[in-house]
């Protein structure tokens, strides 16, 4: 099983929501047909909508850490984590992007389209990382975590300029050790990292932006999960001590946001039986579509314990 191969991000608007991706990353744009009946099915997409409009962001040099962009039209839609702050718990709360200069990238991010964040670049040191890391907020409740390693990766990365594909995604959670479990035990994911932070300063008054004197003081959990224990395409879990609102049942279609993390994996009837068999419950069935920019698919879907949608899915027969 692979880790991350693709996230799906609900936007108003593609065109908006890809610019700066496109501009300071070196990402293209790969127009799609409309996904179809049986995709919206898939998604839970409520009646009355019109169309499925959807293209592909595609990393520089890269076949992996695509962003589906998808626009539910003719329905209500509203954002998933609306104005959202570090602790408050559900759904994806970010995609983690390397870069060879962080405080570069986002300046143009800020001054060439109007990006902010949580706080502002900051170096820090945490076990064996040594990084300099911004957490920039862009159009439709996208979350970027760039990061610029001091030290090498322990992941290979095809050449890039200003920013690498997604390797990593974060969720916000309300009780640490129960998805801990979700993941480990129901989904048979290897834990890669569980930490505590406290009386430390970062990641937290810039990163995460909590107030200070919480910054230092607030208990942070932090954990890594992956199908195969690679930090290739793996989900970073944080639970952070402080009082926030939990946007769990926001996160499902056609709300606007990061909406699902997809997982290749090699049987999709296996994988599923198992997860039922180890006390999981589906959220969509196996069911089989075509996957534009993927081909002949067959998919099903889980919700973690804080709303986050995972789709695992089976190539049949691959794009030509």
């Amino acid at each position: 099983m692979t880790g991350i191969q693709e996230v799906v991000f609900s936007v108003y608007d593609i065109a908006r929501a890809s610019a700066a991706l496109i501009a300071v990353g070196d990402y293209r744009l790969m127009a799609l047909p409309d996904a179809d009946a049986a995709q919206a099915a898939a998604w839970h997409v409520p009646a009355g909508y019109t169309r499925i409009e959807q293209a592909l962001l595609l990393p520089p040099d890269d076949d992996k850490g695509a962003l589906r962009l998808v626009a539910f039209h003719g329905l209500d839609r509203d954002l998933i984590r609306p104005s959202q702050r570090t602790w408050d718990s559900g759904g994806i709360f970010d995609l983690d992007l390397f870069s060879r200069d962080v405080r570069g990238v986002y300046r143009k991010l800020q001054r060439d389209h109007g990006w902010t964040a949580f706080g502002e670049p900051v170096d820090y040191e945490i076990g064996d990382f040594d990084v300099t890391q911004v957490v920039a907020i862009g159009p439709d409740g996208l979350v970027l975590a760039v990061i610029q390693p001091h030290k090498p990766p322990t992941l290979e990365l095809p050449a890039f300029t200003a920013l690498s594909r997604i390797f990593n995604s974060t969720q916000i959670v309300r009780d640490f050790d129960a998805t801990l479990a979700f993941y480990r035990d129901v989904l048979e994911w290897r834990p890669m990292m569980d930490t505590t932070i406290d009386d430390a300063i970062e990641p937290g008054a810039e990163v995460l932006g909590l107030p200070m004197p919480h910054a230092r003081s607030c208990v942070r959990r932090v954990g890594i999960v992956h199908p195969t224990g690679s930090n290739d395409g793996s989900v970073e879990l944080i639970e952070i001590g402080l009082a926030g609102r939990d946007f769990a049942e926001r996160a499902v279609a056609p709300n606007v946001g990061l909406l699902a993390l997809r997982i290749e994996v090699p049987s999709v009837a296996a994988y599923a039986a198992g997860i039922i068999r180890r006390g999981g419950v589906l959220y969509t069935a196996a069911t089989r579509l075509d996957l534009a920019g993927l081909g002949r698919v067959e998919l099903f879907s889980i919700r973690t314990p804080d709303g986050a949608i995972l789709e695992f899915y089976e190539v049949l027969r691959a794009r030509v």
